[in-house]
């Protein structure tokens, strides 16, 4: 029994670093894997083992991870980040910007069930030397270049409209698709649910809860993010706080929403908030990419990113973000 246990641990950790299916997250590693491996094998000998066990690891070639947006109210904030994972076994845990590739993005609608591209609208995105990107965070970020000729003309989204990012690096090409869909009116932001964070010098804070209504068809989902003076000088979609309770209407379909969210903003505080409202593919990948950095431990169920691109060895989302936007002070 204690043979069978130990092999079944073996092979749990042979597929939690092998399986091309199980989710890496490049910058999220803390612990070097020959470390928990050594660690791992001289428990294992500890309790049971009769003979040698060989694991053989392969290295895994590194994805091309793909973080893109198409919003319909903010023009710098339409950008694609490519950069490659690393390997397992790399001493940087950091993975590599990918620069000089060659990305489009292009505005079409559709039609009879079949897309159909306007090659008149193709944005050809650059990386661009832009004051509100981090001079370290410039490489392998792409922007409309107009941003920095003509920002009013910078690419824009149009909800109902559907957009094709088209991404060439090296020898390889890459796709996905992203509509806009009808922006949900936030009928109204209040603040209140007052407490003393104690972890703060005990000051008194309010939550900030938001109105609207669900639309009465299944499969909505949002996404709801607020810029405020801690973050407001961020940059980009990660850069601007968002809640972890994302919105997806399987039970609350057509109903009133009243939500409430957890963090606390003091009195005078300007909060921009944002209501995203989301297609179904975009809330999968960001919800499995919540639960992969919040999974528990090496030996928790593994979590697959549920990737919108297409192509080979890579991994990510081109995400649209059909925006509707209010602005609050605490009072």
């Amino acid at each position: 029994m204690k043979n069978k246990l130990v092999r079944q641990a073996v092979r749990s950790l042979f597929l939690l670093v092998s399986s091309s299916t199980n989710i890496r997250l490049p910058l999220r590693r803390s612990v070097p894997l020959q470390l928990f491996i050594a660690a791992f094998m001289f428990c294992v000998g500890l309790t049971a083992c009769e003979k040698n066990i060989d694991i053989k690891l392969n290295n895994g070639e590194p994805l091309l991870v793909v973080e893109a947006y198409i919003n319909n109210q903010m023009r710098e904030y339409n950008y694609v980040v490519l950069s490659r994972s690393l390997e397992y076994f790399s001493t940087d845990f950091q993975s590599t910007a990918v620069s000089n590739a060659t990305v489009t993005i292009t505005e079409g609608e559709l039609v009879n069930q079949q897309y159909v591209w306007n090659p008149a609208s193709k944005v050809q995105m650059s990386e661009a030397n832009l004051p509100i990107v981090p001079a370290n965070f410039r490489k392998g970020v792409y922007f409309d270049p107009r941003l920095v000729t003509n920002p009013q003309s910078a690419l824009i989204g149009v909800p109902g409209k559907s957009y094709l990012l088209e991404i060439s690096a090296g020898l390889n090409k890459y796709t996905a698709v992203t509509t806009l869909l009808t922006p949900v009116p936030i009928d109204s932001l209040t603040a209140g649910y007052s407490y003393r964070d104690t972890e703060d010098n005990n000051k008194l804070k309010f939550r900030i809860t938001n109105h609207y209504k669900d639309p009465d068809t299944l499969n909505n989902t949002q996404f709801y993010y607020y810029r405020h003076p801690e973050n407001r000088h961020n940059f980009g979609w990660g850069g601007i706080s968002r809640s972890r309770a994302f919105g997806v209407d399987d039970v609350t379909n057509g109903q009133e929403i009243h939500l409430t969210h957890p963090r606390g903003f003091l009195v005078g505080d300007t909060v921009n908030y944002y209501m995203a409202s989301v297609t179904r593919d975009v809330y999968n990948f960001w919800d499995t990419y919540s639960k992969a950095r919040n999974n528990n431990g090496p030996f928790a169920t593994p979590v697959t990113l549920k990737t919108n691109m297409t192509g080979n060895n890579v991994t990510g989302c081109f995400s649209g973000l059909s925006l509707n936007s209010r602005t609050i002070i605490i009072k």
